[in-house]
């Protein structure tokens, strides 16, 4: 039996490692490093229940099989592939390097990743104290502890040199009212990036004022150190009384908020109010000054309301066939955007309409051409606002002046006849006289 066993979990891991490769391309994880060894604490065989882990980029923690619980005094895994062994898998690189962990302490030792392969490593750590194994209870280890402090009453559990609390912390206020919960494998470092060494979580008697128009509820408590950080974030749930919510506060939109001192204010969290159990929880993945506060709902924003005014018509008075343009102005009153409907009525007669939308506490025009083909005083109505307007009988058009008479142009002088005319003449003028004074002469 224990062949056949053997044999299948053989055949079963070849298959796999045929299609390890084209298994990770189609973004299925690859098939895990298995290790098994020897482990010793400060020189001895590690006792049954000894925790040893493997920690690297990529590398998943905290499922069965990494870490390992020893189950044989002084050995982890074994050769037998049919037996449990330190399984290291996650979307890691091949060669990544991973580290082992001996109840939460590190071993200082390292091996190389690869898929599907089965490597033997025997394992040392030196642990101050000594270093029994990790689980049992609150502070069952010999390592690095953590102190919780609750309303004064103060709870030890273990603590890794890295940071990683090693067993999950759940501790509830005296009053019942605040629980708070720390899963094994969180990272607890203080503000400078070391791990903590303890927790404290006492009720704050002067609180920071609640926002405008809100009310804190029951105890606010301050959760210290400040600056403590949680990788992942850790749960905090809070119990409060219905009657203590304000009148005008819904018990759905309570919020469970913490307090930013360098911006001097309340900053909600996203959380989860169940009105079954009166309680609201949320994840902080850091310390300060929490509290729940209610708000008093605004109330809802008044309809649309519309005032029309200022009606203008332009020009008052025109003729046959001109346009006349009408216009009014609408504000909305109201606390909503909406639309409002126009209307120009001409001596009774609805002319036309016009739809506007008008933004709450906005004004917008309405306008609207016209031109009639009759003579005679026009009545206009525009949403009950009124006025008039008139066409009249363009005037008879007049005839142009008659054109002024072109001027006379001067005549043209004939000299092939006025030549020889004047040529006499002047022969004349000057000839005949001298030769009639000589004939008186003779």
């Amino acid at each position: 039996m224990r062949a056949k066993k053997v044999i299948a979990a053989l055949f079963l891991a070849c298959v796999l490692g045929l299609g390890a490769t084209a298994a990770y391309a189609d973004g299925i994880l690859p098939l895990p490093h298995a290790f098994y060894g020897n482990v010793t604490i400060n020189g001895s065989s590690a006792p049954v229940g000894t925790r040893v882990e493997a920690r690297g980029e990529g590398v998943l923690t905290g499922f069965d099989g990494n870490p390992i619980t020893t189950i044989e005094r002084g050995k982890y895994g074994s050769a037998d592939p049919s037996d449990p062994r330190l399984v290291v898998q996650g979307d890691i690189l091949d060669g990544t390097i991973v580290t082992f962990y001996v109840n939460g302490h590190s071993t200082g030792q390292t091996a190389e990743w690869h898929s599907s392969e089965t490597t033997e490593i025997n394992l040392s750590v030196t642990i101050s104290g000594g270093g029994g194994p990790g689980g049992g209870g609150p502070g069952g280890g010999a390592g690095p502890t953590i102190d919780i402090t609750i309303d004064g009453q103060t709870t030890t559990y273990d603590i890794s040199d890295e940071g990683e609390i090693l067993e999950t912390v759940n501790v509830t206020s005296a009053d019942g009212n605040l629980n708070v919960n720390i899963p094994e494998g969180t990272i607890a470092l203080d503000e400078d990036g070391n791990p903590l060494t303890g927790l404290t979580f006492t009720v704050d008697e002067t609180p920071p004022d609640p926002p405008e128009g809100a009310n804190i509820l029951g105890l606010p408590y301050n959760l210290g150190p400040n600056g403590a950080t949680f990788n992942p974030p850790i749960t905090l749930t809070w119990e409060y009384d219905p009657a203590d919510i304000p009148d005008g506060v819904d018990e759905e939109d309570l919020v469970l908020a913490y307090y930013d001192e360098d911006a001097s204010e309340w900053v909600e969290l996203d959380c989860t109010v169940d009105p079954d159990t009166h309680t609201i929880t949320a994840s902080v993945s850091h310390f300060t000054t929490f509290a729940i506060i209610g708000s008093v709902a605004p109330p809802p924003p008044t309809p649309a309301a519309f005032t029309p005014s200022s009606l203008v018509i332009s020009p008052a008075e025109v003729d046959i066939g001109e346009t006349v343009t009408i216009s009014i102005s609408v504000a909305n009153t109201g606390g909503q955007a909406g639309s409002h409907t126009v209307t120009l009525k001409i001596d009774g007669v609805v002319e036309e309409t016009k739809e506007i939308t008008v933004a709450a506490g906005a004004n917008e025009t309405a306008t609207f051409t016209i031109a009639k083909d009759k003579v005679g005083t026009y009545s206009v109505d525009v949403n009950g606002l009124i006025g008039s307007f008139m066409v009249k009988e363009a005037p008879a058009p007049t005839a142009p002046p008659a054109p002024a008479p072109s001027p006379t142009p001067p005549s043209k002088v004939n000299w092939l006849i006025l030549g020889p005319v004047l040529g006499v003449a002047v022969f004349l003028a000057i000839f005949l006289p001298i030769r009639l004074r000589r004939r008186r002469t003779g």
